[in-house]
């Protein structure tokens, strides 16, 4: 079983709007058990693997469920109504997984929250542009967690164009159309892009950091299990980072 995840940063479907990758990312790439290696492309360099990103703390065991959930707060109604997830087992591994999910546990910093709504509206490129793969293991033997993160670069420029009431999005490949949707600043935190229905809609984790650059986080997550053995906790970031035009 495969869940590609398809171009560009949102995808218009027919029945949910949901945020996307601009290159090809297999379900193998989440289920991946050996390290991948860095691109020698990716700039780590101005933009760290965690840039604007909050994780758990992995010491004591019982101090990341905490720091987990107290993004739970969150959450409101309209943003719940969005999560959809699905279950499955592959060779005795119990997974877990949602494509557009609102709660991983990799969170964009809330010093970035936009607590001004008109500072979204404008004129943006990016700067960068990449999906990071942040792993959390939990191993029963050692009763210890790991943790790893490994960026894959994206070629290519996104433009936005937001106005009071509207999202709109062009990349620069060959016959690209510009892709509009409606959109709600949620809690100063969350981006709702959506069409009829809210409930259909995406969700991103949106900031702006000290810079003045618009970070976008759209979030896939995986969690992988066999009983008595590990869990794994698995958030597949696509991170755009834009400056004003």
């Amino acid at each position: 079983m495969t869940f590609p995840f398809y171009a560009s940063l949102f995808s218009l479907l027919a029945t949910a709007t949901l945020f996307s990758f601009a290159s090809t990312l297999p379900v193998e790439l989440l289920l991946a058990s050996a390290p991948i290696s860095t691109p020698a492309v990716a700039d780590t360099l101005r933009f760290p693997a965690t840039y604007a990103t909050s994780l758990p703390a992995l010491t004591p065991l019982d101090q990341w469920e905490r720091d987990y959930s107290r993004y739970e707060r969150f959450l409101t109604p309209d943003i719940r109504r969005t999560q959809q997830g699905l279950s499955f087992a592959k060779n005795g591994v119990q997974m877990w997984w949602v494509a557009n999910s609102a709660s991983p546990h990799t969170q964009l910093d809330t010093a970035t929250r936009i607590t001004v709504p008109d500072q979204l509206l404008g004129n943006w490129r990016t700067v960068a542009n990449r999906v990071v793969v942040h792993t959390d293991s939990f191993s029963v033997a050692d009763q210890k967690m790991y943790r790893s993160a490994i960026v894959h670069e994206i070629s290519g420029t996104v433009t936005l164009a937001i106005t009071n009431q509207k999202f709109s999005l062009q990349t620069n490949e060959l016959r690209a159309k510009r892709l509009t949707r409606n959109f709600a600043l949620i809690q100063q935190r969350y981006l709702l892009l959506y069409g009829a229905s809210k409930a259909a809609g995406s969700v991103a984790q949106v900031g702006i950091d000290q810079e003045g650059r618009l970070l976008l986080h759209s979030c896939g997550v995986m969690e992988r299990k066999i009983p008595g053995r590990y869990l794994t906790y698995q958030a597949t970031v696509r991170q755009s980072i834009l400056v004003r035009q």
